[in-house]
C-alpha cells in the first residue's frame, strides 16, 4: 500500500517519472480504470524492487530464464497486463 500510496502522490503532482515509466504505462493514468493503471503500476514497480530492475528503458528488464518459474509467471502476467495500456 505504501509503495502505490508513493505512486499516486506522483501522479497526481505531475512529477517526472522515468522513461521506462512512460513508455510502457503513459505519463498519466486514463479517465477511465484508473484503479486498474494504478494497480498494475504498482506491481511492475514492485516487480522492479523485488529483482533489481535499473533499466532505464526497459520497464521490466531482461526477459528471466526459465529456471526461476515465479519469476518467469511474474514477468509473463505484468507483459500481459501492460498490453492494456
Amino acid at each position: 500500500m505504501a509503495l502505490r500510496s508513493r505512486l499516486a502522490d506522483a501522479v497526481s503532482s505531475r512529477a517526472l517519472l522515468p522513461a521506462w515509466f512512460v513508455t510502457v504505462l503513459g505519463a498519466a493514468p486514463p479517465a477511465r480504470a484508473t484503479d486498474q493503471w494504478l494497480e498494475t503500476a504498482t506491481r511492475v514497480l514492485l516487480y522492479r524492487l523485488t529483482y533489481d530492475i535499473t533499466d532505464q528503458v526497459v520497464a521490466l528488464g531482461p526477459e528471466p530464464s526459465g529456471a526461476d518459474r515465479h519469476r518467469r509467471s511474474w514477468y509473463e502476467q505484468l507483459r500481459k497486463d501492460l498490453r492494456r495500456w
